[in-house]
């Protein structure tokens, strides 16, 4: 067992450094574009993206989870499984751009004729490189997938900030990260997708629909719960209030997010291989681990997030961001964390047990409170009532998901792997809290390092998943063969006495 979590801790950071330097590239448009952008354009850019990624996960995302789900399971024949996937992914883009065309040819669309062609293009790229990016994760090629991600955050920023310069104000940002995608789209198609031809396999495509279709109603639906809010706040308050709420969001996502999909990307298909092969017992086993890594990585950055909220938002953000962003990250964090914690680990029991419907119906239902809590909220209290109004709702979708999901498929979960973590976060918040009112960047690199090491000492010491063991034992010289005489005898028994 000590075996399998260290091989599962040097998987997780292998992805850890895929999806961690485009991260940390996708990271740089926050502070970059909140100095470039006043409120009122970034709210218009993220109130696109917002479209955009509801409608990418309510008509694509099916495809996506499909891939990662069973591809393991089409070994034998990949090919006709792909094949299967894009042709589908291709028939959908085109529906959209008929749709789209006659959108245009109305009288309400066509003051809008932009950005409806810009959503089609953009809903077809993302569509394209998201399935190259989960091929890549499915066949266990994490640096494949860090060139992927890094050409499109790369070319999203750098391409950006040009655009801008240029005077395309909040286009800027669209259009670069559609040409980003597009070139890695380009890029990965010789070498993955080679082999794929145009057809449909009429079974392949039942039983990917049958599992897969739930869940994009499930994801699309997430993204309602996630994304209404700042539809909702343009709507009452202005599209300089979505900006601001866009920006804690979005760098909260660059962050916790960011971490916990990580190990997300790195265990889940190791979860799914062993289902696949060595049945459910095995997969439980692994779910097991894989929820102790989610909770070792999100608790933590929940609270330092709370905590040194007020400086982030100094080092990171522009003036007009900065003090809007430190009020709402703390809860903004802890319903990031509940959320991921709900898709990464309890909705597995759904997509083991393939009764991935009731997904769609705890979502939607949250979907529903979530609107009726931001119609409340915000009029009242604004974005901090949206981001208090999410809070809420995710606590009833994970209430709800774990409740309904041990029916189907027994989720174990690490009490005491959770124990430990709570207890090295408590005891890095006391550390922290003294120094939280200190600002600037090398008051921020201070806060980060002493955070750190405070707690990754205590998850040593409560020996978190065998890492005491695992650092005596990288510490500790190799054993050398020696004859054993009565004197070191003693002492070896000794010692074995004491151990």
């Amino acid at each position: 067992m000590e075996r399998k979590e260290k091989h599962l801790l040097s998987h997780a950071a292998i992805y850890l450094a895929a999806r961690g330097l485009p991260g940390i590239v996708a990271f740089l448009a926050i502070p970059i574009f909140t100095r470039l952008l006043d409120p009122d354009d970034l709210g218009r850019n993220k109130l696109v993206e917002a479209t955009v990624t509801m409608l990418g996960a309510l008509l694509f995302q099916w495809a996506r989870l499909s891939l990662v789900r069973y591809l393991p399971a089409f070994k034998d024949d990949p090919a006709k499984f792909k094949s299967t996937l894009v042709s589908a992914t291709f028939v959908m883009i085109a529906t959209m751009g008929v749709i789209a065309a006659v959108a245009c040819a109305f009288p309400i669309g066509k003051a809008q004729r932009m950005v409806i062609a810009a959503c089609w293009l953009m809903l077809a790229v993302q569509a394209l490189f998201e399935l190259c990016c989960e091929y890549t994760r499915s066949t266990l090629k994490p640096w494949r997938f860090m060139v992927l991600q890094l050409m499109r955050s790369c070319g999203g920023i750098v391409l950006g900030v040009i655009l801008i310069k240029l005077g395309f104000g909040w286009w800027g940002p669209l259009i670069a990260t559609l040409a980003g995608m597009m070139f890695a789209v380009a890029w990965c198609y010789p070498r993955d997708w080679r082999d794929i031809r145009f057809s449909i396999d009429r079974m392949v495509l039942k039983k990917i629909c049958v599992y897969g279709i739930p869940l994009s109603l499930t994801v699309a639906l997430a993204n309602v719960v996630s994304g209404t809010d700042r539809f909702l706040l343009a709507g009452f308050k202005g599209e300089a209030a979505a900006g601001l709420y866009s920006v804690a969001v979005d760098f909260t996502g660059q962050t916790l997010t960011l971490l916990m999909l990580v190990i997300n990307m790195a265990v889940f298909p190791v979860a799914v291989r062993a289902w696949e092969n060595h049945g459910r017992e095995a997969a439980q086993i692994q779910m097991r681990a894989n929820a102790s890594l989610l909770m070792a990585i999100g608790v933590p950055c929940v609270i330092g997030l709370s905590l040194l909220a007020r400086n982030i938002a100094e080092c990171f953000l522009g003036l007009s961001f900065r003090q809007a962003a430190a009020q709402i990250m703390p809860l903004v964090a802890l319903g990031t964390f509940l959320a991921n914690l709900k898709a990464f680990h309890f909705d597995a029991a759904f997509q083991f047990a393939h009764r991935t419907i009731y997904q769609v119906w705890i979502v939607l239902f949250v979907a529903v409170v979530n609107i009726g809590l931001n119609v409340i909220a915000i009029p009242r209290w604004g974005i901090n009532g949206a981001a208090g109004a999410s809070v809420l709702a995710y606590v009833i979708s994970i209430g709800l998901t774990a409740w309904l999901g041990r029916r189907h498929f027994s989720l174990p979960f690490p009490i005491g792997a959770a124990a430990r973590v709570l207890l090295a976060s408590g005891l890095m918040a006391a550390a922290l809290y003294p120094v939280r009112g200190y600002l600037g960047v090398l008051a921020m690199a201070g806060q980060v390092a002493m955070g750190a090491v405070v707690y990754g000492a205590l998850l040593a010491i409560t020996n978190f998943m065998g890492l005491r063991q695992f650092i005596l034992q990288k510490l500790s010289p190799p054993a050398r063969a020696e004859v054993i005489g009565p004197a070191t005898e003693k002492s070896a028994a000794q010692l074995v006495e004491v151990q």
